[in-house]
């Protein structure tokens, strides 16, 4: 079953045996500055359309997600649009929108630890991240890597809605971020969880 098949939360969690709660995930964030780069191209974004999930998927989600894979570049990998294949059961198949995996530089997916969906509406986009992040848990069991907590965000450009899937579990955050400093400051609050032990 392709992962955009999903587009209410309660199926996934149904359909896989799951749960989901809503907690407040981080207590307190520290806003990070974007860069000039950043701060432009979002500016320059603004001169087309953006009617649709395909448009702010690449001129608004993928240059901050873009942005954090620079910052943190010797730690993880950003990628988009790629397979992510399960030959279980589930038989969950598809393309997914955007994974960080915990190998650097890496030419394919291994080892993915957040899942990232953009779509029209955050509730469809919140069931997709979800799929996305089951996949991901199954596709590391195949591959004998234990990554226990793995981390989504569902977004539609605008606003931005973190989770957490931790033992058969989606945590999902409370609160949604629209503030550009504060959806930055999140992003490296949680991919810093992985990779500050290593430091």
């Amino acid at each position: 079953m392709g992962y955009s098949n999903f587009k209410k939360l309660e199926v996934v969690t149904k359909k896989f045996g799951l749960d989901a709660k809503s907690i407040e995930l981080f207590a307190t964030i520290l806003p990070i500055e974007p860069s000039s780069w950043l701060v432009d191209t979002l500016k320059k974004s603004r001169l087309a359309p953006l009617s649709n999930a395909k448009s702010k998927s690449e001129r608004i989600v993928s240059p901050i997600l873009v942005e954090i894979a620079e910052a943190h570049q010797n730690f993880v990998t950003l990628f988009s649009g790629e397979e992510l294949e399960i030959n279980a059961d589930e038989n969950l198949s598809g393309v997914c929108d955007f994974f960080f995996t915990l190998v650097p530089k890496s030419a394919y997916i291994e080892s993915p630890f957040i899942a990232i969906s953009a779509q029209k509406f955050i509730r469809e986009s919140t069931a997709q991240c979800a799929a996305q992040l089951y996949g991901a848990k199954l596709f590391n069991e195949m591959e004998g890597k234990n990554i226990p907590v793995l981390y989504g965000c569902a977004t539609d450009g605008i606003e931005w809605q973190f989770m957490r899937f931790e033992n058969s579990v989606f945590y999902i955050d409370s609160k949604i971020y629209t503030d550009l400093k504060e959806i930055l400051g999140v992003w490296h609050y949680v991919i810093n969880l992985y990779i500050e032990p290593k430091n």
